[in-house]
């Protein structure tokens, strides 16, 4: 098993939750507070889809 992949998630998910529980606090509404985690979800993994991207091409330049 992948334990960066593991953690990674595991990461995403707990940020998600945080995100999750101010929502509902702040729009007293579990639809969009769900709705608002699923898209800092999206947000957070297409951002470290890029930056994993930019890392790669960093060290390929260093080489």
């Amino acid at each position: 098993m992948n334990w960066k992949f593991i953690i990674g998630w595991a990461v995403k998910f707990s940020l998600c939750m945080v995100v999750y529980s101010y929502a509902a606090k702040l729009t007293n509404s579990l639809w969009w507070a769900f709705v608002m985690a699923i898209g800092f979800l999206i947000f957070i993994a297409i951002l470290e889809s890029y930056v994993i991207d930019w890392i790669e091409k960093w060290k390929e330049r260093r080489k």
